[in-house]
């Protein structure tokens, strides 16, 4: 764990991006079936993690989480100035448990002002579902549903070694899920759908991987993500299922399904060796965003990386914006779903 110099390192990260008061168990659960949505014995990732904490109701602050913590029923999260749930420790697990929890937005309305970091803020971590907060070996596992939060879903912030997997991120305002000077993390079989319709020219979408390096993201899907507000890097509407952002560099984009975004992939000028490959890309920007709003608007691969600087190979896509030569799409390998 790397605690020193978060705040300073926060604002390297330019497009990402809080928490006092803690509760417990601010509401107890009232139903003995629905705390039994799903059972850890039967879930093998589950089965020798023993969970001594839960969390259920209307949460009034942060929570801080320093050992196995589940969701033992829905969750209301009335706070409005730092996020949901955040990690206090490392080596420990957050299990949605199959419930949901909502945030205090009604995107776009509640959601922070972009691009939601920087001065004004209440602190290092505002505004989203579940923060990691710096810690490393977390895991926060699915199935359940992380929505309508001011900022993003799920905010994977200086952690290594983290897993994110079978989490439903929807209608967030920014980022469904951010890793922000995050390495070495897995996000894997998630759906992210729905969210930054509130980011302004902050590039945001279903996933934005922002100067972080050696993750993987792996078997999830990205629909309906972003808005037509223009920004960085080329002056066009910049959100996106799966960003490439700043000089994130050496991660793996495969096996995913990324479709009816503003934008399917989108790779920064700075990134480098990133492997994208074996996902089907297509119907980025969903036609209708294209005829109300006119063209161009998005494309399936947007991007402002050099030639040879990243790689593409086998992706199912019809559009591309970018100097690499030949264009990766279109492209049609055999489709047949995730692999």
């Amino acid at each position: 764990m790397r605690l020193a110099n978060r705040t300073c390192t926060l604002l390297l990260a330019a497009a990402i991006l809080l928490p006092l008061g803690s509760c417990k168990d601010s509401v107890p659960p009232t139903a003995t079936a629905a705390t039994l949505r799903l059972g850890e014995g039967n879930d093998a990732r589950l089965s020798n993690v023993a969970f001594t904490e839960s969390i259920c109701g209307v949460v009034a602050a942060t929570v801080f989480i320093t050992e196995n913590t589940k969701l033992a029923c829905d969750v209301v999260c009335l706070n409005t100035t730092g996020p949901c749930i955040q990690f206090a420790s490392d080596h420990i697990t957050l299990w949605l448990n199959g419930f949901t929890m909502t945030g205090a937005a009604s995107p776009p309305a509640g959601c922070a002002a972009s691009p939601a970091f920087g001065p004004g803020n209440p602190g290092p971590f505002p505004f989203d579902g579940v923060s990691t907060a710096g810690h490393d070996y977390v895991k926060i596992r699915g199935p359940g549903m992380i929505q309508t939060f001011r900022r993003h879903g799920i905010f994977v912030f200086e952690s290594e070694h983290a897993v994110v997997d079978h989490v439903t991120a929807h209608h967030n305002c920014f980022s469904g899920i951010l890793l922000g000077l995050a390495n070495d993390n897995d996000i894997t079989d998630n759906v992210s759908v729905r969210n930054a319709v509130a980011s302004g020219a902050a590039p945001c979408g279903g996933n934005c991987i922002t100067n972080s390096n050696g993750n993987r993201i792996r078997r999830n899907h990205y629909y309906g993500n972003g808005s037509i507000a223009t920004g960085a890097p080329t002056g066009t509407p910049n959100d996106f299922g799966v960003g490439l952002v700043g000089a994130s560099s050496d991660n793996v984009i495969e096996d995913n399904n990324i479709g009816g975004n503003i934008n399917g992939i989108i790779v920064f000028p700075l990134t480098a060796r990133n492997l994208i490959r074996r996902n089907i890309i297509a119907g980025n920007p969903p036609v209708q965003v294209s005829v109300t709003a006119g063209s161009p608007i998005g494309v399936d691969i947007r991007d402002a990386s050099p030639p040879g600087a990243n790689t593409f190979a086998d992706n199912h896509c019809i559009t591309y914006e970018g100097a690499t030569f030949p264009p990766p799409c279109p492209n049609f390998p055999r489709a047949s779903g995730i692999r």
